[in-house]
């Protein structure tokens, strides 16, 4: 039975779920910090580097699309076409802007021409 001092098993179930939401944010916020830190990378040609963020960031926010397209452009720079197929085709399966499955869908399409195999 509850006592009225606070100090409820209430109390402790209010907490978890605020850790995990303190979990979530600070997980959100490293792979946010990896994205910039590998845009930062890949704007400067430093393609092995841009790959090693990216795949943190995306190991954090498996879920985000941005990211998935992100790891794709760096595998096609780095000539790992077919990592680069597997990463826009998961980003085509995300929810999230348009944008990046139209991106992900003109990129597959683009490397998956007979031509280029």
């Amino acid at each position: 039975m509850p006592s009225n001092d606070g100090s409820s098993s209430g109390m402790n179930s209010t907490s978890v779920p605020a850790s995990k939401c303190n979990d979530a944010m600070e997980t959100a916020l490293e792979a946010a910090h990896n994205v910039d830190v590998g845009d930062y990378y890949f704007a400067g040609r430093n393609y092995e580097a841009a790959l090693i963020r990216y795949k943190d960031a995306v190991e954090g926010e498996p879920g985000d699309a941005a990211i998935h397209v992100r790891l794709a452009r760096v595998f096609e720079k780095l000539d790992q076409l077919p990592q680069a197929i597997e990463q826009y085709k998961d980003a085509q399966k995300l929810a999230g802007p348009k944008k990046w499955s139209d991106e992900a869908g003109a990129a597959l399409l683009h490397l998956q021409r007979p031509s280029r195999q």
